[in-house]
């Protein structure tokens, strides 16, 4: 077989390629090369022996290929190329819809921003987290009892014996915890929790919620009041006086509830606070020590608190009815394109 060399010619064809062609040149030019290269080398391929027919034959199929895989692409490019074209003939993506009004963020969106601003320049990591989890990070590593009455399907929605919706982001922050080997844990779960209640003014079977657990050996109460008091003062203002309550919840030991005063009479009673001044924010603790043991993790100590974003936004923005929050009304949703 008369040798050729196959890279000057695959290269002096590529360089016509790259030249301005419409779909017909391409073609002729691939006639072009087959006629002149690789036909000879099929008449060459008929009178050759035996033993020579599958080398060349190798070949040709080979360098073939070559010839095709360049045309090919070439066609493909001037393809795309007028289907490009065609489409801006049709349309411009480009021009501006004067229908089209700027819109704003939804007061929960507004408040869970500011609170995962406040904790991020505190070095925590933010976990959005899955909404469908395993009943073991909702309640047993929780330390939430068996007989307990949100483990009834009166109470949450389970989808089966060991998985279900969450009912609070803590579940989220226990999972984050589990097995985590780090000596500093700083993390921040927020988005959509589940509980069977009638929908009202005051209650919704879906709403927000924002956990936050720090764990290290050295923390104790005061950086537990610390944290919350900086981050209620951060929402509501320096002058925002804070209270810490004790209370009861599986997953703490001590356990609070904290209020701050209320935003509508700044203290001094009304029947938005039950003429008692306060308005309960949030529940906090240090975690239970059954908690860190089904963490899995070496640290003793750590703090956690949940937030109710609804309730936030009740308080903040002078809401009346939870239900307003959801409902995709604009004229309410209006009211805070400034806020944005």
């Amino acid at each position: 077989m008369k040798r050729i060399n196959t890279e000057e010619i695959l290269e002096e064809l590529q360089k016509k390629l790259a030249n301005d062609l419409n779909e017909t040149q391409v073609i002729e030019l691939r006639n072009i090369y087959v006629n002149k290269y690789i036909n000879p080398i099929y008449q060459e391929l008929k009178l050759a022996s035996n033993s020579e027919k599958r080398e060349i034959g190798n070949f040709v199929n080979i360098f073939k290929g070559q010839i095709n895989n360049l045309i090919d692409a070439t066609l493909n490019k001037i393809k795309h190329e007028q289907e490009n074209k065609q489409h801006k003939l049709d349309y411009d993506i480009n021009i501006d819809n004067v229908n089209l009004v700027k819109g704003g963020l939804t007061p929960i969106s507004l408040i869970t921003n500011d609170i995962i601003a406040f904790f991020e320049k505190l070095n925590f990591q933010v976990i959005d987290g899955n909404e469908v989890v395993l009943t073991k990070f909702n309640f047993d590593h929780l330390n939430i009892d068996i007989h307990h009455p949100s483990r009834s399907y009166q109470d949450s929605f389970f989808i089966n014996a060991t998985t279900m919706l969450r009912t609070h982001c803590t579940a989220t922050t226990a999972e984050a915890l589990f097995n985590n080997t780090s000596s500093d844990i700083r993390v921040i779960t927020f988005g959509n929790v589940y509980r069977n209640d009638e929908d009202d003014a005051t209650h919704s079977h879906q709403f927000n919620q924002v956990d936050i657990i720090w764990a290290r050996d050295d923390l104790n109460l005061k950086n537990l009041k610390w944290l919350i008091s900086s981050l209620l003062k951060h929402l509501f203002g320096e002058k925002v006086q804070v209270r810490f309550r004790l209370s009861h919840f599986p997953f703490t030991e001590p356990s609070f509830e904290v209020d701050v005063t209320c935003t509508n009479c700044h203290g001094k009673g009304c029947s938005m606070c039950k003429h008692t001044g306060w308005i309960e924010i949030l529940g906090a603790g240090m975690f239970h020590e059954n908690v860190m043991k089904a963490a899995n993790v070496k640290i003793k100590t750590a703090l956690a608190a949940g937030i109710g974003i609804d309730r936030l936004a009740i308080l903040k923005y002078g809401f009346n009815d939870i239900r307003d929050l959801y409902s995709n009304d604009f004229r309410i949703l209006n009211q805070f394109k400034k806020v944005c």
